[in-house]
C-alpha cells in the first residue's frame, strides 16, 4: 500500500481535493497541525477527515510530537505527553486508523553519556508506551513507534540495537520505520540496507520514505545518498508494508510518487 505524509505545515483544507484525486491508498496525518490544536478549528478537521474517509482512502495518524516528550525525566511532562497522546487516540478512533505512531522521546546529549540518567529516561519512556498501548488496543489500533534521527537531542530508539532492546520489553508493540532517519547514522549505504534488512524482521506497520544526505532534510527520493531503487531490489519484503513518502511539500511528495511508481516498485 502506497501512502502520503499530511505533514504538520500543509494547508490541510487547500490541498484536501488534489490528495484525494492522487493514486495513492492512505493518508497518514499528522496532528501537529494547526487545525487539529485548537478547539475552535477542531469541528473543521473532523469535517476534512470525515471527507478523506468517505473517497475510499485509509487513514492513519501521527500523534503529535513537536512539544511532547514520552521519555521526560520530569515526571509532569512526561504525564502530560502521555494524557496529550491518549486524547489525539481517543479523537481519531472514528476512523478505524491502520495504525497510530508516535515519536520515541527524547534527551540531551549531556545526560544520553551518564548512564543511571539515561536509563531513567528509558524507564519513563517505558511507562508511557504501556499507557498508549494500553489505550489503542483497546479500540483495536495498532500502535507504533518511530525512531528518531541524529540530532543536537538524542532519540532513545534511533537505531537497530534500540529497536531490539524495546521488541523485547514490548513484543506487541510494532515500529514505524524512517528510512530517512536512520540513515542520518550511516556514511555506507550498504550497511544501511543491511540494518533495514534486520529492522523489517521486527513487527512494522509502515515505512517513512524520503531522502537527504546525512541530514534530515526530507528530500525528494530521488536526491539523497539513500540508493532506494537497490534498496527496494535486496529488501524484497518493503514493498509488503505501508510505504509512506515524508516530504516537506505536496509538489515534492507528488515527484517521488513518480519516482517510487515508475522507477522503484513498477505501477500499480
Amino acid at each position: 500500500m502506497i501512502g502520503i505524509s499530511i505533514r504538520a505545515n500543509w494547508d490541510f483544507e487547500k490541498f484536501l481535493n488534489s490528495i484525494i484525486d492522487l493514486n495513492i491508498d492512505f493518508c497518514e496525518i499528522q496532528l501537529d497541525n494547526p487545525i487539529f490544536k485548537f478547539q475552535k478549528h477542531q469541528s473543521k478537521a473532523k469535517k476534512l477527515i470525515a471527507k478523506l474517509y468517505s473517497k475510499n482512502l485509509q487513514l492513519s495518524f501521527h500523534l503529535s510530537f513537536i512539544d511532547l516528550n514520552i521519555a521526560s525525566l520530569d515526571n509532569k511532562i512526561r504525564c502530560y505527553s502521555s494524557e496529550i497522546l491518549r486524547k489525539e487516540i481517543e479523537l481519531i478512533k472514528t476512523w478505524k486508523p491502520l495504525y497510530v505512531v508516535v515519536h520515541t522521546g527524547k534527551i540531551s546529549e549531556t545526560f544520553y553519556n551518564i548512564p543511571s540518567i539515561k536509563e531513567q529516561a528509558h524507564k519513563q519512556q517505558i511507562k508511557t508506551i504501556s499507557e498508549l498501548i494500553k489505550t489503542s488496543s483497546s479500540y483495536s489500533i495498532p500502535f507504533a513507534i518511530e525512531n528518531r534521527q541524529k540530532s543536537l537531542t538524542s532519540g532513545l530508539i534511533e537505531k537497530l540495537s534500540d529497536i531490539r532492546y524495546y521488541n523485547c520489553i514490548f513484543p506487541s508493540l510494532c515500529f514505524l520505520l524512517d528510512i530517512g532517519h536512520l540513515n542520518t547514522f550511516y556514511l555506507d549505504s550498504n550497511a544501511l540496507i543491511e540494518d533495514i534488512k534486520l529492522i523489517c524482521n521486527f513487527p512494522t506497520v509502515g515505512i517513512h520514505l524520503s531522502n537527504n544526505f546525512g541530514k534530515d532534510t526530507h528530500g525528494i527520493l530521488e536526491e539523497g545518498t539513500i540508493p532506494y531503487i537497490k534498496l527496494f531490489s535486496k529488501v524484497q519484503n518493503l514493498k509488503n508494508t505501508h510505504l509512506i513518502i515524508e516530504n516537506r511539500s505536496l509538489k515534492d511528495t507528488l515527484q517521488s510518487l513518480d519516482f517510487l511508481y515508475n522507477k522503484v516498485i513498477g505501477k500499480t
